[in-house]
C-alpha cells in the first residue's frame, strides 16, 4: 500500500487536523468533549501511516526517519487546541507553547495565561503519550517514562511559583504555599491505551493524582484505545469514581481562574517588577 491509498482509506493527518483547528476557531468550540471524535480520527489516521512507516504526501522529509518529525508534532496540535478552548472560553487570548523565566531557568510552557515572559498566573503543561509499535521499535504505553515526566512536571511548577517573589519567597507549610502561590498550574494529558503495556485510564488518573496531591493544582486525563474490531480508536471515559478529571472539568476551571483574575475590565494584572519588555509575548 502506498501513501495515497492509505490516505483514502484513513485520511490525510494534516488536512484532518487542520479541519479541527479551523472548526473549533470558527465555531468557537468550548468543550474538547465536542472535538473528541475527530481527534481520535487525526491520531488513528496518524498511527496507521507510523505503522505503515509511510509518510503522508507534503509532511516530513519522506521515510520512517522524516516522519518522526511529525509524528512528534502531535503534542503541538494538542497544546493549541486547548489553547484555543480556553480562549473561546474566556475571550482571553491563551499562549500556546510560551517561553517562561522560572526561578532558576526558562521553561517552554503548554499554555500560559497571560502570555508573556515573566509572572504568569496560570500556566498548564499538555502531554500526549502512548504510540503503536512499527518496524523494529516496539509500542510505547501512555505510561511510558511517567517517572521522569512526573519529575519535570514537579521542577516547573515549584520553579514557576519560586519565580514571582524570588528571594523575598517564604516557605513554611508546603501544602498551604503551593496552593497560594501563582501561578496556577495543571496538567493535561491525552494518551493512547495499549493493554499490552497494563495500560488504564486509572493507571493514568493514579499517576496524574500524585503530581496534584505534592505539586500540582489540577489534572485532567483523556484517553483512548484500538476499538474489538481493530478498524478505529474508541474514547475510554473515566471512572466516576476517579479523583482525576476529566479534561472538559479542568479545562473549565482554569478558565475559571483567568476570568477571576482578570477581574471586570478583562485586563490580566501587570507582572510585579514588570517593564516593558516583560510584558511581551513569550512566543517562539
Amino acid at each position: 500500500m502506498n501513501e495515497r491509498e492509505l490516505e483514502a482509506r484513513v485520511g490525510h493527518p494534516e488536512v484532518l487536523r487542520d479541519r479541527l483547528i479551523d472548526r473549533v476557531r470558527d465555531e468557537r468550540v468550548k468543550r474538547f468533549a465536542d472535538i473528541q471524535e475527530e481527534w481520535i480520527r487525526l491520531m488513528w489516521s496518524l498511527d496507521a501511516f507510523r505503522v505503515a512507516e509511510l509518510t503522508p504526501t507534503g509532511m516530513g522529509k519522506g521515510g520512517s526517519a522524516g516522519f518522526e518529525g511529525v509524528y512528534r508534532g502531535k503534542g503541538n496540535w494538542f497544546a493549541l487546541l486547548l489553547a484555543l478552548l480556553i480562549d473561546n472560553q474566556t475571550g482571553q487570548h491563551v499562549g500556546s507553547r510560551t517561553k517562561v523565566q522560572g526561578f532558576s531557568q526558562p521553561h517552554q510552557i503548554d499554555l500560559a495565561w497571560p502570555s508573556r515572559k515573566v509572572d504568569p498566573l496560570v500556566c498548564a503543561e499538555s502531554k500526549v503519550t502512548g504510540a503503536p509499535a512499527f518496524g523494529e521499535p516496539p509500542a510505547r504505553g501512555a505510561m511510558s517514562d511517567w517517572s521522569n515526566r512526573r519529575k519535570e512536571l514537579k521542577f516547573a511548577a515549584t520553579d514557576l511559583k519560586l519565580a514571582r517573589r524570588q528571594q523575598e519567597t517564604a516557605i513554611q507549610h508546603w501544602d498551604v504555599w503551593r496552593q497560594d502561590a501563582p501561578p496556577k498550574c495543571y496538567f493535561l494529558w491525552a494518551a493512547r491505551l495499549d493493554p499490552s503495556k497494563r495500560d488504564s485510564v486509572d493507571r493514568m488518573a493514579d499517576g496524574a493524582q500524585s503530581a496534584v496531591n505534592t505539586y500540582l493544582d489540577g489534572a485532567g486525563v483523556f484517553a483512548w484505545r484500538e476499538n474489538p474490531a481493530g478498524t478505529s480508536y474508541e474514547a475510554v471515559p473515566v471512572p466516576p469514581r476517579s479523583r482525576i478529571s476529566d479534561l472538559d472539568d479542568v479545562l473549565y476551571r482554569i478558565a475559571s481562574e483567568i476570568q477571576k483574575a482578570a477581574g471586570r475590565d478583562g485586563k490580566a494584572p501587570a507582572p510585579i517588577g514588570s517593564t516593558a519588555e516583560d510584558l511581551a509575548p513569550g512566543g517562539e
